[in-house]
């Protein structure tokens, strides 16, 4: 076990000194973020709507699009570079590499939601109400978690593939859905105050999250014959 840590944190490592070495994917994907908060932002004002009723939706469909494209990169990089049967031979068990590639997706999906969520709090107009931020706090962290683990499990499944990057928005979005209205509905229920109303969700939440990070523990070797 400390091996399978250290080899995942080794790769992880890796990911993020790229991801950092050239930041033009992920400004890039900030920048898209931000627009997004603008537009929303722009149009809502234009109708009469409490923030708690729109911001969680807002907040979600900007967090998810934003996620796919952070998280279609995981392994197209090494795919691109044709490093990724190197990679593979130097993970040796190959759901290190989906943890390793998971943590690294997750840490860009918070880096990026540590600025776009506040930009959209304030143009949302959101500022002047009174959130229960634990619950708040709780479905980002849940909800990007699962994001990051969907989202690494299906670019392991079509990196491999013809129209990799195509392929995957069209397999994400109906797997996202579940988590999404899990998500919104946590969220809504952070900004009004309802917490014990929406606790299953929370739970559904964490029950998604467990399921798609413990099931590539057993099934990426076969994830990634290609």
């Amino acid at each position: 076990m400390p091996s399978f840590v250290r080899k995942a944190w080794l790769i992880y490592c890796k990911d993020l000194r790229e991801e950092f070495r050239t930041t033009d994917h992920l400004l890039s994907t900030l920048v898209f973020g931000t627009m997004l908060v603008f537009v929303f932002s722009f149009a809502l004002q234009l109708v009469e709507a409490a923030p708690e009723a729109i911001f969680p939706a807002v907040l979600w469909v900007s967090i998810v699009f934003m996620a796919i494209l952070a998280l279609q990169r995981s392994f197209a990089k090494e795919k691109d570079s044709g490093a990724l049967d190197a990679l593979l031979l130097a993970a040796g068990d190959r759901s290190i590499l989906f943890y390793a590639k998971f943590l690294y997706s997750l840490t860009v999906l918070l880096l990026l939601e540590v600025i776009v969520v506040p930009l959209l709090w304030v143009f949302m107009g959101a500022a002047g109400t009174t959130v229960h931020m634990p619950l708040f706090v709780a479905a980002v962290f849940l909800g990007s978690w699962g994001l990051a683990a969907v989202g690494t499990l299906l670019n392991g499944i079509t990196v491999q593939l013809p129209g990799a990057r195509l392929l995957f928005p069209i397999l994400a979005f109906p797997l996202f859905v579940p988590l999404l209205i899990g998500a919104v509905l946590c969220t809504q229920g952070a900004l009004v105050g309802e917490t014990r109303a929406v606790l299953g969700w929370l739970y559904l939440l964490a029950a998604f999250d467990l399921v798609f990070t413990i099931v590539p523990l057993l099934l990426f070797d076969y994830v990634l014959e290609g």
